[in-house]
């Protein structure tokens, strides 16, 4: 028995980060979940400019990796600057690291096999940890990586002065 999708021209927020309206006229792609029939849906603006599988009419796995360091990178960048969130003193030579390395896939999976507990114990390796599987979609200097590398810059900045 197929039961009817609901539809989604009517979405009240976008399908990817939940957080904004899906942009008017924006395409419906197709999520294929990995139980359950394939669905539809609608994106907003950013999610669907900056997403890395952007040119697919369909999610892709990286899609969700991405939106999750997206929204991680903005949440960690905003409790730096407001002071909530100090990172250990690896975490900011680690970011200095990242920021000065051209990235490829193999060269974040190199640095994120760092074996300091100081630097695995912080937040900052999480936010990190999708990079290379999303490397694998899009190029070095996609828009996809932006929140990432502000958030690395940032850090960096930090570093390099200290």
């Amino acid at each position: 028995m197929s039961y009817p999708q609901p539809p989604s021209a009517g979405a009240a927020t976008c399908d990817l980060c939940h957080d904004r309206r899906p942009a008017p006229g924006a395409a419906v792609l197709i999520v294929r979940p990995p139980l359950g029939p394939k669905r539809q849906v609608r994106l907003c603006a950013p999610c669907g400019e900056d997403r890395p599988g952007r040119r697919r009419r369909e999610l892709i796995d990286e899609d969700f990796s991405w939106q999750m360091m997206a929204r991680q990178a903005h949440d960690l960048a905003d409790a730096y600057t407001a002071g909530r969130w100090l990172p250990y003193e690896d975490e900011h030579r680690w970011a200095l690291g990242l920021a000065r390395t051209y990235w490829t896939r193999p060269a974040l999976e190199a640095a994120l096999r760092d074996p300091n507990p100081y630097l695995r114990a912080g937040r900052l390796v999480r936010v990190v940890e999708p990079l290379p599987r999303i490397l694998g979609v899009v190029g070095p200097g996609d828009r996809a990586l932006r929140p990432v590398q502000a958030l690395l810059d940032t850090l960096a900045i930090r570093s390099a002065r200290s």
